[in-house]
């Protein structure tokens, strides 16, 4: 069983992390097509609809995992589900875009872009869960690279255009983008003629109740690493907010690296025997624990004129908020790995805590301190922030390892 999870894990990494490479020079395109007077608004107006997305996928990817892995028979009824939620959503949208008048608070980009990039990713958030519920990683992988190829080589064709233009090219093309995803990952979700075989029904809150904990938890933590940026915009300017903007681009790759792993062991997660002894959940982490730190190292040595070479003139000021957040990004990288035996345990509680805990303090301290201090008060809050959650949410990890049973059962209609 160990063997077979650790071949899954190095298959799914591998192609993960030539997406996520590819993903990174399609940002590094976009910053230098908008520049650092227009990059950091745009990123964060992604991050609010991608916030929005978040809300409306009710956790619904974590409780496909949860269910299915119990019950192979239920993928009909949960895909029909997750269908519907896509449709109220694209009602709701379709009313905020064609009856109420412009507002401020999303304004950069057209509307109609939005509405296609907040689409596509609740598709994707929840079809790419289906697909990893039913362990169909290298599907997720194709279907992410090809696509992600195809608008990096786009972009860089475009790469001249810049202004008003580049972001609104930008903005449909990468609404396309996700809305292409989203649908290509949900035609791929086609459950098994043997899932069809067997009829069962599921209530909306049996499928509900596990993802929806999962999914406050997730919305905490989403405003956990992402509240700074907007106290940035706020109180100092464009240039010092893309430049800060960036610095948690790349710290999100700490995540992306260890989401890798987690969404990878999170379907084995309930199977007997796996991950119930804390000393092999560290054998099996420690090499990726290691890689993090070693990318940190890499950072830290190469990064103050690495980081103006690949993102153009203008990000000189990101090298030195980065070495103040690096610290807190290795601990994200650790926490991601910790979050998924919560998650896979049913233990959500601490979780939750820790997450809503942490997003009050970052607010909290960044509303009395960031006015003052700028960005650099912001990235000591939220290092320091990131770091405290891995301590307390480690802190109960062992405990889980000598728990039996997991807090939720499966109950049909």
């Amino acid at each position: 069983m160990l063997i077979n999870i650790q071949k899954t894990l190095r298959q799914n990494l591998a192609g993960k992390l030539l997406n996520h490479f590819i993903v990174f020079l399609i940002n590094v395109l976009i910053v230098r097509m908008l520049g650092t007077d227009q990059s950091g608004a745009y990123f964060n107006e992604l991050y609010i609809l991608n916030f929005i997305a978040f809300i409306f996928s009710m956790g619904m990817d974590f409780s496909v995992v949860r269910l299915l892995s119990q019950e192979p028979a239920l993928a009909g009824p949960l895909k029909k589900m997750m269908s519907l939620v896509v449709l109220f959503f694209i009602a709701i949208a379709s009313g905020f875009i064609f009856f109420t008048g412009e507002g401020s608070l999303l304004s950069l980009q057209p509307r109609i872009a939005m509405f296609i990039f907040c689409t596509g990713n609740l598709l994707l958030i929840l079809f790419q869960g289906w697909l990893s519920a039913v362990k169909k990683f290298n599907t997720q992988n194709i279907i992410l690279l090809s696509s992600n190829f195809i608008f990096l080589i786009w972009l860089f064709i475009n790469k001249n255009i810049d202004g008003p233009a580049a972001l609104f090219s930008i903005s449909y093309g990468y609404g396309s983008l996700f809305i292409i995803q989203g649908l290509l990952m949900y035609l791929f979700s086609i459950p098994s003629s043997t899932s069809l075989q067997k009829k069962v029904k599921i209530s909306w809150f049996t499928f509900l109740k596990g993802g929806m904990i999962i999914m406050l938890s997730s919305l905490a933590y989403f405003g956990f690493l992402r509240v700074d940026n907007f106290f940035v915009e706020k109180y100092t300017n464009p240039q010092t907010l893309s430049n800060y903007v960036q610095c948690g681009k790349v710290g999100q790759y700490f995540i992306y690296f260890s989401s890798i792993i987690s969404s990878t062991m999170l379907p084995f997660m309930r199977i007997e025997g796996f991950a119930n002894s804390f000393k092999e959940w560290v054998k099996m982490l420690r090499p990726y624990v290691s890689l993090l730190i070693v990318a940190s190292l890499i950072i830290l040595i190469f990064g103050a004129k690495l980081f103006p070479l690949v993102f153009g003139d203008g990000f000189q000021e990101m090298f030195f908020y980065m070495a103040i957040l690096l610290p807190g990004y290795v601990c994200l990288g650790m926490l991601t790995l910790i979050n998924t035996v919560y998650i896979g345990k049913g233990k959500l509680v601490r979780m939750l805590y820790g997450d809503i805990g942490g997003f009050l303090l970052v607010t909290i301290l960044d509303f009395f301190f960031v006015p003052k201090y700028g960005a650099v008060g912001a990235a000591i809050i939220s290092s320091v922030a990131y770091c405290l959650l891995f301590i307390y949410l480690l802190l109960g990890l062992r405990k889980l390892f000598l728990e039996k049973g997991y807090d939720e059962t499966l109950h049909y209609e």
